[in-house]
């Protein structure tokens, strides 16, 4: 019998906590459990899958400068232009 998703997500959460007792579970890990469960319980994938996490970065701190800081750094100025 094909179960909704609130019972395989109860299933998916109770499967994950007895796991992370004994394992440190990544995100893949999780992924298996998730299609696993959903499989076993009918389903032919996993509806809601993890958002893709994108790998965190430092952000950079961009400034862009302005045509008279880029001229002003090789010794110019607007008026060359005039």
């Amino acid at each position: 019998m094909k179960k909704n998703f609130t019972e395989i997500e109860e299933i998916i959460e109770n499967r994950i906590a007895e796991l992370e007792e004994e394992y440190d579970l990544d995100r893949y890990d999780i992924e298996e459990i998730r299609t696993e469960a959903y499989r076993e319980n009918g389903w032919s994938y996993d509806p809601f899958p993890l958002d893709e996490v994108e790998a965190e970065e430092p952000e950079e701190e961009w400034h862009y400068r302005s045509i008279e800081e880029q001229l002003a750094e090789v010794g110019m100025s607007m008026r060359d232009f005039l």
